[in-house]
């Protein structure tokens, strides 16, 4: 309603400058019609009784003349007339005029017209105040006019176009606006309609593209956890040797008869307490390669890199690298995807493995840390539960580091790598709202630190 305040407010204005100047120069044209008026009669009155006052003057004397003068006088009109020897100045709220008087060519005096201006007065004010009302009716209805027409002609289009504007920006597309009026707003409208339509379509597509987008993401996450569990296989296989070894040997003992009834009891307990482990084992490894829905709970960051780490730590032992969780915090809590935070600590923890020669050491801690996260990452300082992940390794150099991230980007050697483990890594802690901070030497060794929220995440 603005726009049709505006519109009203200044055509108002404008036509209340036209009327008063025209009001101003009709009052002021109607005072000189009227003055000019009184002023011919007045003089038109003196030339007549000047005429008539010289015959009388020199058929039977003077003093016949101005009696017949004094006689004339009109006071129902506010005209005063008397003879004078010769005129005077005149006085405040009077009009005078002389008119000479001449018997024989003599000039025998002047006869004194005076008028009142009073009536002259009234009249103008009642000029004044007709011209002011008529403006003011006038005023009264094209400003009407105007606020009426605004808000038929602009305000309520403007107004729908505003809302659906306003429903666009909500992400609403439906409901396209239906104006009867065929100007300018009726294209607006017309364009805006088809602009929704238009952003229906791509929002639609953009949708579809997500979800592909999405899935694609899920099944390369699924793809580096099955290509670790590759990794983990061989040392899985020979974590279930032993107890294989073990359930062979008691269970053909007890079937060969070599073994007393009290002694086959406790075989059984040795059987039972192997498979236990083996199933254990078995179970963990299933666990970390099953593909599912990402949900995330309020868990404890410790909890879940230490059962990650008796998964890799076959692993490590066989590369003859040992792995130490640090103590810490008591309290490490976030909100996490706890499949996905495994597959984090599982790809630094692996590749920092590969990295460490025999008889080296991976050092990996969890703790809560408050720090303000860096400038491509962006926001405030806030509290954050870090897992970091350190080794003795080769380290990475300087011109690598920048690149590390990047999909299919890898420094180790053919058949060792993919390139996906770090970068699926990255887009993990990207998703949970964190960031990871990555220092490195060259043949000192690296450590990447996990900075996930402490928060709950929408």
């Amino acid at each position: 309603m603005k726009l049709v305040q505006k519109l009203a407010a200044a055509l108002v204005l404008g036509t209340c400058a036209i009327l008063v100047g025209n009001g101003y120069l009709r009052v002021e044209r109607e005072i000189a019609v009227l003055r000019e008026d009184r002023q011919r009669d007045l003089r038109a009155v003196g030339r007549a009784l000047a005429a008539a006052a010289a015959a009388v003057w020199k058929s039977e004397g003077s003093e016949r003349a101005v009696a017949m003068l004094a006689a004339t006088s009109r006071e129902g009109d506010g005209v005063r007339v008397r003879w004078v020897k010769e005129s005077a100045p005149p006085s405040d709220g009077v009009r005078v005029l002389y008119v000479p008087i001449e018997v024989d060519g003599v000039r025998s005096g002047e006869i004194e017209l005076s008028q009142s201006l009073e009536p002259e007065r009234r009249r103008v004010h009642t000029i004044v105040i007709d011209t002011v009302m008529t403006t003011a009716a006038l005023l009264l209805v094209s400003g009407a006019l105007s606020v009426l027409l605004g808000i038929w002609l602009v305000g309520r289009p403007v107004r729908a176009l505003a809302e659906k504007a306003r429903r666009i920006g909500q992400g609403d597309f439906s409901g396209p606006i239906a104006l009867r009026s065929r100007d300018e707003l009726h294209d607006l409208a017309t364009e805006m309609n088809a602009m929704c339509e238009r952003l229906l379509d791509a929002h639609h597509r953009a949708e579809r593209e997500t979800a592909a987008r999405i899935a694609a993401l899920e099944q390369l996450r699924h793809a580096d956890r099955l290509m670790t569990v590759g990794k983990l296989a061989s040392g899985i296989a020979h974590e279930l040797g032993t107890p294989l070894n073990v359930v062979s040997a008691r269970a053909s003992m007890i079937a060969g008869g070599e073994v007393t009834e009290s002694d086959a009891r406790d075989y059984a307990n040795v059987i039972h307490e192997a498979a236990k482990r083996m199933t254990r084992i078995i179970r963990q490894l299933l666990e970390f390669a099953r593909q599912r829905v990402s949900q995330r709970t309020r868990s404890d960051v410790r909890a879940v890199t230490r059962d990650t780490l008796e998964l890799l730590r076959t692993l490590a032992e066989k590369r003859q690298v040992a792995l130490h969780l640090a103590s810490g915090d008591d309290d490490p809590m976030a909100s996490v995807d706890v499949a996905q935070i495994q597959q984090v600590i599982t790809n630094l923890v692996v590749n920092a493995v590969h990295a460490s020669a025999s008889g080296k050491r991976v050092e990996i801690s969890v703790s809560r840390a408050r720090c303000t996260p860096p400038a491509d990452h962006g926001g405030a300082e806030s509290d954050y539960v870090r897992i970091r992940v350190c080794d003795e390794g080769h380290g990475i150099a300087a011109d690598d580091l920048p690149r590390i991230f990047e999909p299919f980007f890898t420094t180790k050697d053919v058949g060792e790598g993919t390139g996906l483990g770090l970068s699926v890594t990255y887009g993990i802690v990207h998703d949970h709202g964190g960031f990871i901070v990555t220092e490195s030497r060259v043949n000192e060794g690296s450590a990447f630190s996990v900075y996930l929220p402490r928060g709950e995440l929408p």
